[in-house]
């Protein structure tokens, strides 16, 4: 039976928390998630207004299943002109097995750098920041787009299991993701990968994908990354690794993603940095499961970091404790030495250049 269909609920399903996030993300007002609702048949009255979104969006999800109009408020989103950057994954999730994302169980070791590493146990691969919006240089918009060109959504395949995560090329035929992403922790290593480097909304005459190699993934588990050789060369421009740069408290990243395996996006935040040692870098900055794998840059479009997690931290403000989540990726100058202690070639930047 299809996790749409079954009542009770089973909430350890991935699936279910895969679709809560997907309707956070398509439907962040109240009213919009009410005017689905009602589309697809809620029971007058019983729409659960609660404090926030993800909490409503939760609630909304077991009423519309105990309604039996689950299935319905789904088929209502994947044909949802509004939510259009998301109706593919509307649709995955009407199949009898949706992909998900690889689970990740949080690393033993000092893998986590912070305030305090007693928050390792409470990690998830990722959270939903804070919004901001500050003036930012035009030209850092095109340069964006041009980098985009070489991330690429995966789709991932775990025998009969699918899933979803992102990656980007340091090769002509390599791709950089986390190790987590091919490497699941209930089914093993994955079986097939297929790089969709044009998954988003633009109109291109010929999608540019490739399959990639799962019988010789060069990995390292304990600093999360993995590398991808594609079945043939692309011609995209690898992105360069590394920075001349400091990494300072407050920098501004740009991470360029597939959040939920939707369509190609990107989060831009002024005074993300939080957190910079030799192992991770943490920063607020949006990402969603699906995330994980991605090019987390800097100002000057250097790639910094390759995304991960994300974890809980807590902080007091105004004599308060209060919950704060940070996003986190591996520094990239640990992982090209790992990359050159595996032999493998790659392009940087200024004192980091590889060629």
């Amino acid at each position: 039976m299809s996790f749409l269909d079954e009542v009770p609920q089973d909430w350890t399903r991935p699936e279910l928390n895969v679709l809560r996030d997907l309707f956070v993300q398509a439907y962040r007002r109240p009213a919009a998630a009410e005017d689905l609702a009602d589309a697809s048949g809620l029971v007058p009255g019983t729409y659960p207004e609660r404090e926030n979104m993800r909490l409503t969006w939760t609630a909304l999800i077991k009423v519309m299943g105990n309604q039996g109009r689950l299935r319905v408020l789904v088929q209502n989103a994947a044909a949802d002109p509004g939510a259009a950057s998301y109706q593919p994954r509307f649709e995955e999730m009407l199949l009898d097995r949706p992909a998900v994302p690889p689970p990740q169980q949080p690393a033993s070791g000092d893998w986590w750098q912070g305030e305090s590493p007693a928050v390792a146990g409470r990690l998830q691969l990722e959270r939903l920041m804070e919004r901001r919006s500050r003036l930012i240089d035009i030209e850092l918009a095109e340069e964006v787009v041009a980098a985009a060109r070489s991330v690429a959504k995966l789709s991932l395949f775990f025998g009969s299991e699918p899933g979803y995560g992102t990656g980007f090329l340091i090769g002509p035929d390599q791709l950089l993701t986390n190790h987590h992403n091919v490497m699941h922790e209930s089914y093993g290593p994955a079986t097939r990968v297929v790089a969709e480097f044009d998954y988003d909304q633009g109109v291109h005459s010929s999608p540019l994908w490739r399959q990639a190699g799962t019988d010789h993934i060069v990995s390292d588990e304990a600093d999360d990354w993995a590398v991808l050789t594609l079945e043939a060369p692309v011609d995209r421009s690898p992105l360069r690794l590394g920075t001349p740069f400091d990494i300072a408290t407050n920098d501004l990243v740009v991470i360029i993603q597939h959040p939920l395996g939707a369509f190609k996006q990107f989060a831009l935040e002024p005074l993300a940095v939080r957190h910079v040692d030799e192992a991770r870098i943490q920063y607020v900055a949006d990402t969603q499961h699906g995330s994980s794998g991605s090019p987390v840059f800097n100002s000057k479009m250097h790639v910094i970091a390759l995304h991960q997690a994300e974890a809980e931290v807590q902080v007091t403000v105004d004599g308060r404790a209060e919950t704060v989540w940070r996003n986190q990726g591996i520094h990239i100058a640990r992982i090209m030495r790992g990359l050159r202690a595996h032999g493998l070639g790659f392009s940087g930047h200024g004192e980091d250049r590889d060629d």
